[in-house]
């Protein structure tokens, strides 16, 4: 039933993993990186912050003055990518019939921008800045792979991989242990042996890389989400993912609530702390945080759609439940199925979970009528093998 942090599509986004965050790796002072130059970095810090905070038009600004600085390297316009990218996850709560819409500029964009950003990397990859030049290569066609995959363009996104892949043997060693370093080397670590285990179709990709070792990159995330400049935050947020996959709760839940404080108008953030909250049983702050979700949608804040209320109801039908107010927990329980009629898939965890608790309360008040409704909800939304669906059949025996 974890909604949020499981990986239905972890089967492209291994492409991704295999290309962005991979190490820079060879880096030397005659190198001309600019990838740890202080300067830039000072310069860059209040727009990547505003970036993560979801204030993208005073980030893109920012971003777009160095560009203007920096024309003549990949490293900013690169940045404006992955603004674009954060603002398109920001809109991954959106139904479905919204969700078209709204992206399909966003798509464009984003893929223009990448474009670019490979544009001058060959550039600077021919003129001498092979490091610099092979890493933003990889960095762009792996994102690149990871949208087109996402809008399963397949042909697209094996190409855009297989470009990535391309520069990544370049830049595969890591001589000198920078945290940019340990960022990419753990995600390799981490996911090599996971994509392996879950997604055995994966192993001949797998393969083609150094063996992997799932502790070994989670302290390299560690690492980097301590001491690294650019990929703090993201090694931050893939720990958040790592954790909470793992069931290590009390950390996912430590690591999410910084998150959410120091960039406090980041949905994303913000739901992966609310979702944290419920799994750790922590009903009160859960319930806060599921209510301020609902009042963040009605007021149209930017990043709270039809899937962060499905998922606040959720919560707040169960809070509801344990604390005995059974009206206001069928109102919660139906509101949540409401938003996630909004969705073609309508097997989600919790979806499935809201049909069975309403099912159980109206068979537990004797009105057989809406519990068979909500029962057969499980029934249609849930393998047979599946333990709610195999409750639901039993209390529909009884009736």
């Amino acid at each position: 039933m974890i909604d949020l942090f499981c990986c239905s599509n972890m089967n492209y986004i291994s492409f991704f993993f295999l290309s962005f965050f991979y190490p820079y790796a060879t880096y030397s002072e005659d190198s001309l990186s600019i990838l740890t130059n202080l300067d830039i970095q000072i310069e860059a810090t209040a727009a990547i912050n505003k970036m993560y905070d979801f204030k993208f038009d005073d980030a893109e600004k920012e971003f777009n003055w160095l560009v203007q600085e920096y024309k003549n390297h990949p490293l900013p316009i690169f940045l404006k990518g992955l603004s674009l990218w954060w603002k398109i996850d920001a809109y991954s709560g959106l139904s479905d019939k919204n969700k078209n819409y709204k992206l399909k500029k966003l798509d464009d964009d984003f893929l223009d921008v990448m474009d670019e950003s490979i544009s001058i990397s060959k550039s600077i990859y021919k003129n001498g800045n092979q490091i610099d030049g092979a890493f933003f290569l990889a960095a762009s066609y792996g994102f690149k792979g990871r949208l087109l995959s996402e809008r399963k363009k397949w042909r697209s996104a094996a190409l855009a991989g297989f470009n990535a892949l391309k520069y990544l043997k370049e830049i595969r060693q890591d001589k000198l242990m920078i945290p940019e370093i340990s960022f990419g080397n753990g995600l390799f670590n981490y996911y090599s042996v996971w994509i392996s285990n879950r997604y055995p179709i994966l192993k001949p990709l797998v393969k083609l890389f150094p063996d992997g070792d799932k502790l070994k990159g989670i302290n390299q995330l560690k690492s980097a989400a301590r001491n690294s400049f650019y990929t703090r935050t993201e090694a931050q947020t893939f720990l958040v993912r790592i954790y909470s996959g793992e069931n290590n709760l009390r950390d996912a839940t430590f690591l999410s609530k910084y998150l959410f404080e120091t960039f406090p108008d980041n949905s994303i953030f913000h739901r992966y702390y609310t979702q944290l909250l419920y799994r750790s049983s922590n009903f009160f702050m859960c319930k806060e945080e599921s209510l301020k979700i609902i009042d963040n949608y009605k007021n149209r804040k930017f990043g709270y759609y039809d899937n962060d209320v499905r998922l606040a109801h959720f919560y707040l039908g169960e809070i509801f439940l344990s604390e005995k107010k059974i009206d206001e927990a069928i109102l919660s329980l139906r509101n949540s199925l409401e938003f996630a009629s909004k969705f073609k898939d309508n097997k989600m965890g919790y979806t499935v979970y809201s049909n069975y608790l309403l099912g159980k309360i109206y068979y537990e008040r004797g009105d057989m009528d809406q519990a068979k409704e909500f029962l057969k909800g499980v029934l249609k939304t849930s393998k047979r093998n599946n333990d709610l669906n195999t409750r639901s059949r039993e209390l529909l025996k009884k009736i």
